[in-house]
Parts: structure tokens; sequence; C-alpha cells
């Protein structure tokens, strides 16, 4: 990992909250909280239910954007803008993979039907940190 890479991990690093934004059918931008987990890689992923609407949207318009770190400015704090693809998963393998059992308060288990991942492949992410107004930029040269 490069040294931006590592700032990056240093945020995402471990489960939390983001903001994520999909494009409504009605083709206006939808922000909800997620929780996402990151892979060494950097892709991210969380768990939805297959009818929800960030579910639908996905299916319809895979461009994401997601915000996260530390959200509650104006402290001295650092955040991530994170545009990418997401990918619907709802095979038994990837749901027994990364099923957790506090999400039972959702589903009824992995073989629940309703019960998705979603996977964001990031194309491009910019480290907000303190005392600039400039980002720092990673970005992936393939297109959305």
């Amino acid at each position: 990992m490069n040294e931006l890479e590592e700032k990056i991990w240093k945020i995402l690093g471990k489960a939390q909250t983001a903001a994520l934004a999909t494009i409504s059918v009605s083709g206006a931008p939808w922000v909800r909280y997620v929780t996402v987990r990151t892979e060494k890689d950097l892709s991210l992923n969380f768990c939805t239910g297959l009818s929800t609407r960030k579910a639908v949207e996905i299916a319809a318009n895979p461009l994401v954007h997601l915000t996260c770190g530390n959200l509650q400015p104006p402290d001295d704090s650092v955040f991530l803008q994170i545009a990418g693809r997401a990918e619907i998963r709802a095979d038994a393998a990837t749901k027994h993979k990364y099923w957790q059992q506090e999400w039972r308060r959702y589903f009824t288990g992995p073989d629940d039907p309703d019960y998705i991942m979603v996977f964001i492949r990031p194309v491009r992410m910019e480290y907000n940190g303190p005392g600039s107004f400039f980002p720092e930029v990673w970005e992936i040269q393939k297109q959305l």
C-alpha cells in the first residue's frame, strides 16, 4: 500500500456507518446510512434486503457514492468521499461467507431469500484531511 492507501485504510479498516447515495427510479439522488466493511483491496460491502429501495435502485443504476470517516466536524478529523460501482450478490456461498448473527433481527438466516450482499468497487476516493480545502485523490484508471 502506498501512503494515501494507508491513510484510507486507517479509516476503512473497521466496520462503520457510511452515507450511501443512489439514484432513485425518478432520477433523483437518495442518501441513507449503511454499515460498511472493507476488504484489503479497498472494496466495500454491506448487507441489505433484496426488496429494499436501495437494492432496487442499485439494480437499475449501479453507480453509487459513499461518505464515511468522522462525520462530526469541525474537529481535525478526516473523511472519505467514495465513488464506485455496486454489485448485488445473492449466491449461497457469498451469503454464507459474510453472514453475521446480529443480522437475525432483519433476516431469518443466511438462506433467507431477501438477504443479499452489496459489493462496491471504488473507482475514486477523496481523502479530506484537516487544514486543506483540497482532497488527496486515489483513483482507478478504469471507467465506471
